[in-house]
């Protein structure tokens, strides 16, 4: 069996091609082109390849797969200790994947079902959209402290009628500047909405995952969305411990002979999702009204710990209580520890 090493661009891809004792067979780079690329691999039979995670990795295992080889997707941080050096191309990194894939010493990351891409693409296209609204915020309080007028932080409607209350003691120009500021915030909050709402509706359409996950106090639609379109598949976890450090919410550990110490998470997993459980985590501790266990254990540390640690520990719980929500099919219990 020959193995294959693909170094993706956006315009040209480099492929190479080498045999079971590591000889180089074929070098050639192409047009980032499903047509180009499954022809620069014929004339080998069925190969093995790999490729690094990218945008647009996806896309080419559908296309490599229509020429009947196979391929994995390679983690980036593996990759990225594989390809590193004071000599760098494309050819040479398609080479060293190639020998990658030979040797069979690569850490291959799991490809998402179309319904899980699906999903993440609504999401991140809804996250922009929630930071536009934010840095509009930002900016426009902003602008105004720094002309002595402070407009107190709120949301929806009272945002807006306090705007539009200091505007009225602005100077001209300032008030030139925050009016298309304000009018990109109320349309960024109309979008936000609307996507919610629609959202909502998708979910349920969808399997009863959903409905178990939305069990979980201060899990709405987007939590839940998110949490199965990253995970896809709850079966390719051993522990919900692994959920956990999958998405970055772990400590970091240092051990060196007799000394230990543990600091922030980690932070290396998907950052979507752990954005939506620490917001779900704060809604949680400071909006929710639930008398559940998870929300008491919760206040307790933020007594201990301080707010922002117990924030994370709360999604890091919220995490592990999904995952095991959707493994056994069982609705949400607030009485249980």
């Amino acid at each position: 069996m020959k193995y294959c090493g693909i170094d993706l661009g956006t315009e040209s891809t480099s492929v190479c091609v080498v045999t079971a004792s590591g000889e180089v067979v074929k070098e050639k780079t192409v047009a980032t082109n499903g047509a180009e690329i499954r022809k620069a691999l014929k004339g080998f039979g069925k190969l093995h390849c790999v490729v690094e995670a990218a945008p647009l990795a996806e896309w080419l295992c559908v296309e490599v797969e229509k020429g009947r080889h196979s391929i994995d997707i390679l983690d980036p941080r593996q990759a990225k200790a594989v390809t590193a050096g004071k000599k760098k191309t494309d050819k040479l990194d398609a080479r060293k994947l190639a020998q990658l894939c030979r040797t069979g010493w690569y850490v291959r990351v799991h490809r998402k079902s179309g319904r899980a891409r699906e999903m993440r693409s609504y999401l991140t296209a809804r996250q922009q959209i929630v930071k536009m609204k934010v840095a509009a915020t930002s900016t426009i309080l902003g602008l105004f402290r720094a002309h002595g007028i402070n407009v107190k932080r709120c949301e929806g409607a009272m945002f807006v009628m306090r705007v539009q209350a200091a505007l009225k003691t602005a100077a001209p120009m300032l008030a030139e500047a925050i009016v298309p500021l304000l009018a990109l915030w109320r349309q960024a909050r109309e979008y936000e909405r609307e996507m919610y709402k629609e959202l909502g509706k998708k979910v349920k359409k969808e399997g009863n995952e959903f409905k178990l996950l939305m069990s979980v106090p201060s899990v709405g639609p987007a939590t839940a969305a998110a949490f199965v379109a990253t995970i896809d598949n709850p079966k390719r976890f051993p522990s919900s411990e692994n959920v956990a450090s999958y998405l970055g919410l772990t400590p970091s550990v240092y051990q060196s002979g007799k000394t230990e110490y543990r600091g922030r998470i980690t932070k290396l997993g998907d950052k979507l999702l752990r954005w939506h459980l620490v917001e779900a985590a704060h809604n949680l501790l400071s909006r929710s009204r639930s008398v559940c266990r998870l929300r008491q254990w919760g206040l307790q540390l933020v007594e201990k710990k301080g707010y922002a640690k117990a924030k994370v520990a709360v999604a890091r719980k919220l995490a592990c209580l999904l995952y095991h929500l959707w493994l056994t099919g069982e609705e949400f219990n607030p009485a249980a520890a």
